[in-house]
């Protein structure tokens, strides 16, 4: 098996949730990239769905795997960027047999 370093070959942007003042003075969010990171990008399972009207669309899921300590405060409400595309988080998980990795699944979201 690849080092980890060799592994960790795509540059993905982090954005996330961070409060902001409105003009009316009230307390909002708004995602602003948090930082960039190396991270390794596999594709992991894809589906088709029917959707109203008899649509047909896709549904693909991506796993990055990320060092552990390349993120400070991970959370379902964060996002990536990768490739001019964004991934949405559905959930994590620390790699039980290398723990200096950090899963993360992910689902494509087609705008």
């Amino acid at each position: 098996m690849a080092s980890l370093c060799s592994r960790l070959n795509n540059r993905v942007v982090l954005y996330g949730k961070i409060e902001v003042i409105n003009e009316l003075g009230e307390k909002d969010y708004q995602y602003q990239k948090i930082k960039t990171i190396w991270a390794e990008v596999l594709p992991q399972s894809g589906s088709e769905k029917t959707g109203q009207g008899n649509t047909i669309f896709a549904e693909i899921s991506h796993k990055f795997t990320v060092r552990t300590k390349a993120i400070d405060s991970l959370s379902n409400d964060m996002y990536f960027a990768f490739e001019g595309q964004r991934y949405d988080i559905k959930y994590f998980q620390p790699n039980y047999k290398w723990n200096d990795r950090i899963e993360i699944f992910c689902k494509l979201v087609v705008e």
